[in-house]
């Protein structure tokens, strides 16, 4: 990752490459390090699984914090696994399991020319899973709860991010993502987010906005389970409600669940607030 329309300079690259290669080490601990740009901290994780042939390791760095956005942003993973897997096999279970991790989160909506996972499976533990079988659901659950934890984690170590919410929206098939989208991605709701500011108002704008030309708007929010809006209608809040969501939404995490017209669709987005250090942080440097 790098400055955009900037070519890298290659000889100095190619040489770093070579040098790099000769002091490998055994453990991921320096390699997370080094793939860190704004990032203010190393992000991996690491399992070990009984399968029905033996025990396999799995193992996960990431890296990003800004230009964050599903479908990706600046960031990238490192999947690596001792199981022995063909590559139809490898390919459909990251597939599937970035789609519900790294395609879920946005710090500020801003999508990259740079990113990508990269899955290694070495099959030197001598444990082989076959397609469509009972190991390679097991192994499949965990490279999703890996994956998760590590998205996750990028967007609580987003760029001057002090807070992460998450908001599911359910109703139309075809409206529940530009919808989570325009939450997530609103600075409205980002900066009611960094100041605790129970003003959902904000994300009703949000959310209208992306169903804009649709009406009667008709929706219903929760926040962390507090419902607050109804069929359109904002509900006439108790004192001691307001002071309970107040204080909820002061949280380092918050939740926000939000039902629009039709059915049949669900989709989540993991996204962080946005703070005066972000600012200062991409106004500071070219980036």
């Amino acid at each position: 990752t790098g400055v955009i329309a900037r070519e890298l300079p290659r000889q100095k690259l190619v040489a770093g490459i070579e040098a790099a290669a000769e002091a490998l080490a055994d453990d991921a601990a320096s390699f997370s390090e080094a793939i860190m740009t704004t990032d203010r901290g190393p992000k991996r994780g690491a399992l070990e699984l009984e399968l029905s042939g033996g025990r396999v390791r799995l193992a996960a760095q990431a890296k990003g914090a800004g230009m964050m956005s599903p479908r990706f942003a600046t960031m990238l993973c490192f999947i690596e696994t001792d199981a022995g897997l063909a590559p139809e096999t490898l390919e459909l279970l990251t597939g599937v399991t970035v789609k519900r991790s790294f395609e879920r989160i946005s710090v500020d909506g801003q999508l990259s020319t740079n990113d990508s996972v990269f899955a290694f499976a070495g099959g030197a533990s001598g444990v082989e899973v076959e397609p469509e079988s009972a190991d390679e659901l097991v192994l499949g659950q965990a490279l999703d709860a890996l994956l998760r934890q590590l998205a996750i984690e990028i967007v609580a170590d987003g760029e001057g991010a002090s807070r992460v919410c998450r908001v599911v929206v359910r109703g139309d098939t075809e409206l529940v993502e530009p919808v989570a989208r325009a939450v997530a991605n609103s600075p409205l709701v980002k900066t009611a987010l960094l100041g605790a500011d129970p003003n959902f108002g904000r994300i009703m704008q949000a959310a209208g906005q992306a169903l804009a030309g649709r009406a009667p708007f008709v929706v219903d929010l929760s926040i962390e389970g507090l419902q607050v809006e109804s069929a359109g209608t904002a509900l006439d809040l108790e004192e001691s409600e307001w002071r309970e969501l107040e204080q909820a939404v002061a949280a380092p995490e918050v939740e926000l669940d939000l039902t629009i017209p039709g059915e049949g669709g669900e989709t989540e987005v993991f996204f962080s607030d946005l703070t005066h250090d972000y600012v200062s942080l991409n106004a500071d440097y070219s980036s």
